[in-house]
């Protein structure tokens, strides 16, 4: 059985399908140096464990070294139509293409299967975040190139206020026993 916070998490995605932009979530990590870091990412779906979402970048990004150095990150996803906003804590997983496990290699062709073609092109561009005109560009193939990385978050804590008439919150944690849930003051 799945915990409340995945089921109300589910139906407000549903619920704010028709704006575009609720498919994107704040990404928090920490940089190498200690500070914190906070980008956009598309929301890609959840993984066959149910509870874990699922975002792509490139291997060359900043927030590949980031992860590697601290896996502990936060979610924040701000839905506009419903007036929820849910912070979800996680331990993040990358899975890049010199993982030689089933599940990473699994995991890579099932995103890059449902990539669009712009979507995939990205990939073979050159080196992101340095000067226009460096860096380098893998060779263009048809199947994920190693600069394709699907990165899963683990929830182990999800905070969720409802901001309508009925302002709600609700924090949800993972222990020993499974997850719990407590209401909060909003």
């Amino acid at each position: 059985m799945n915990p409340p916070w995945y089921e109300r998490l589910k139906k407000s995605i549903a619920k704010n399908k028709r704006d575009a932009h609720n498919r994107y979530f704040q990404l928090a990590t920490t940089a190498t140096d200690g500070t914190p870091r906070v980008r956009m990412v598309v929301f890609r779906g959840f993984v066959e464990d149910g509870l874990s979402l699922s975002i792509i970048t490139d291997a060359r990004s900043q927030k590949i070294s980031e992860l590697a150095s601290c896996t502990r990150v936060e979610i924040s996803w701000y839905f506009t139509h419903t007036r929820e906003q849910y912070r979800l804590r996680c331990v993040s997983k990358i899975y890049t293409a010199s993982d030689a496990s089933l599940d990473s290699a699994v995991q890579r062709e099932k995103m890059w299967s449902a990539l669009s073609e712009a979507a995939r092109a990205q990939f073979f561009w050159n080196t992101p975040g340095v000067p226009e005109g460096t860096g380098n560009a893998p060779t263009v193939t048809s199947s994920p190139p190693d600069t394709f990385v699907v990165i899963v978050f683990e929830p182990h804590s999800v905070d969720h206020l409802v901001l309508a008439k009925q302002q709600t919150r609700t924090r949800s944690a993972f222990g020993d026993t499974g997850w719990t849930e407590e209401a909060l003051n909003p």
